[in-house]
């Protein structure tokens, strides 16, 4: 199973202090943390397109210096994506994902919708709810297996 996580609105929101900057979304961590724990997880971001570095350098930017190196060792073990246009071209033709995202283009909704995967995508917005992936974590909870030996130790930093 692979997961596929936005960045701008979903891992990043407005931050705690100063509502008119990004900064990284309470959970994050968290959720970064348990999703690498239980599945494959892929940056569905044009931050990432065709490689993590951009993304991993755009969400350090946004983060608290506290928060950096944890930060680094999840998301060193993010995978990038690809695709051209749509963000749809890079899911898994077999169905096997979950995708969170606060804005996927009416395209990409058009595009689950016809092949009966909208419930494989969760509406994420950490701009409108800043606690929101708390919710996202119980929603992949309800869809992931539990983690195996090697993937809890993977996870844990």
């Amino acid at each position: 199973m692979k997961v596929f996580v936005d960045i701008d609105g979903v891992l990043l929101g407005p931050e705690r202090d100063k509502q008119h900057r990004f900064g990284l979304a309470e959970h994050a961590l968290e959720l970064l943390a348990f999703a690498l724990a239980r599945a494959e997880v892929v940056f569905l971001s044009p931050h990432a397109r065709g490689g993590t570095g951009p993304a991993i350098a755009h969400l350090v930017a946004h983060s608290r210096a506290s928060d950096r190196e944890r930060l680094l060792t999840l998301a060193g073990q993010v995978r990038p994506c690809t695709y051209r246009t749509l963000r749809t071209e890079a899911l898994p033709p077999d169905g096997a994902f979950l995708w969170l995202d606060d804005d996927p283009a009416p395209a990409e909704v058009e595009f689950l919708r016809q092949r009966g995967w909208l419930d494989r995508w969760l509406w994420v917005d950490t701009r409108e709810d800043p606690a929101d992936l708390a919710r996202a974590q119980r929603w992949l909870a309800g869809k992931l297996a539990a983690p195996s030996r090697g993937a809890r130790g993977r996870a844990q930093a």
